[in-house]
């Protein structure tokens, strides 16, 4: 196992703290509104039922605050150790690539400890800004655990007044919704939704993975005098990867002194852009290369193919998702005892997984080597 797959492995173990932690979020969540016995409240009684809810918001938030206490490998200094710890090894696994390259002795660089720095301060920013602040702070009128408690007091009441549902649906639909969104984080998108925490989570965790393996890995050819790369190839891949995976690369621009016109550049290909060559989720390694001393032996494949495979990756982690957002609702049913919603969600987890099952079949059919693989740790959520 590289360098890269053992800090993916403790990069899920970060964001599997924060699964664990979501979910026991709302396990507090449903515990208390089981406590206010919503099963035996009428139209009549609703809005006192409401107002006595609401008086538990400060105990909830306190709830929150001290479950992420009680998590590990959350604090500054453990986001620090996790990247600089594995920063070194990757430094290490990289710096014995280039002296097998080269033969020269290993220079010394004080611009890893710099980079390392940047994204230690980078990662801890998003984390705390967009995510710990509004899980532990203690104005629970701005916490994300508080804001989804009000929501479901306010749904089921204004749904139970309607006379639309009966208290105790209208309650059990408004924490379906609020399992289904996820707890929220301060990020919104373009379309003016917030990212749910396990999005976010993943998105920072895996970022900061890449962006340090890629960043060291570039920092130390650079400190070695080494401008050219062979980059890895893959069956599917991202538009702005597809043309010149499996291929030398400058990793310099055009208008560098030592650019290479020989070969193509990754700044050629949106370099430095979240979707673009070795942005947000993109896997491929580049590999020092120096002519007449390596042979470039990646596999090669079409483009356009790759590109259209990796469409098809996307609709996989797609479906991979629907079946984890079911089996988070089949737990809040569980916790509900909510047998109907129980009969019905495992009805939904079975179609989804049978519908993932036969598009990896159908888009494997005929393929001498398949687009796409199983992989049942995607389908999993943290079982508390």
């Amino acid at each position: 196992m590289g360098a890269r797959e053992r800090f993916e492995q403790s990069g899920q173990k970060i964001i599997n703290a924060y699964s664990t932690l979501q979910e026991q979020i709302f396990e507090v969540i449903i515990n208390t509104l089981k406590e206010g016995d919503y099963k035996h409240v009428d139209k009549e009684d609703v809005v006192l039922w409401q107002a006595e809810q609401l008086q538990k918001l400060g105990r909830l938030n306190l709830q929150a605050i001290k479950l992420m206490a009680e998590t590990d490998g959350l604090s500054q200094t453990a986001i620090e150790d996790f990247i600089k710890f594995h920063g070194l090894q990757i430094k290490q696994e990289i710096d014995s690539e280039l002296q097998h390259a080269t033969g020269s002795p290993i220079p010394s660089s004080d611009e890893i400890t710099r980079l390392m720095k940047g994204i230690v301060d980078q990662t801890w920013t998003d984390l705390q800004n967009n995510v710990n602040e509004t899980l532990i702070t203690r104005n629970y009128g701005a916490s994300a655990v508080t804001q989804i408690y009000r929501r479901i007091l306010t749904e089921s009441t204004t749904a139970t007044i309607s006379g639309l549902l009966t208290h105790e649906d209208a309650v059990q639909a408004a924490i379906y919704r609020a399992v289904d969104r996820g707890l929220p984080t301060k990020l919104v998108d373009k379309a003016g939704h917030n990212w749910s925490l396990d999005g976010y989570i993943a998105m920072v965790i895996n970022t900061t993975v890449n962006r340090t393996y890629n960043s060291i890995r570039l920092q130390r050819m650079k400190d070695f005098d080494i401008h050219l790369a062979v980059m890895s190839s893959h069956p599917n891949s991202r538009p702005a990867c597809a043309y010149i995976q499996g291929h030398v690369v400058n990793l310099v621009p055009l208008d560098s002194p030592d650019f290479n016109p020989h070969y193509d550049s990754i700044y050629n290909h949106d370099y430095g852009k979240p979707s673009g060559t070795l942005g947000i989720n993109c896997r491929h390694i580049l590999f020092p290369y120096v002519p007449g001393v390596n042979e470039n032996h990646q596999p090669q494949y079409d483009p356009e193919e790759a590109i259209k495979n990796g469409k098809l990756v996307q609709q996989q982690r797609a479906r991979e998702r629907a079946i984890r957002d079911a089996k988070r609702r089949l737990k809040a049913a569980e916790k509900l005892d909510d047998k109907k919603m129980i009969d019905q969600t495992k009805t939904l987890l079975r179609a989804r997984q049978a519908k993932l099952r036969e598009f990896i079949k159908e888009t494997n059919a005929g393929k001498e080597i398949p687009i796409l693989v199983r992989d049942y740790d995607r389908e999993k959520i943290i079982d508390m």
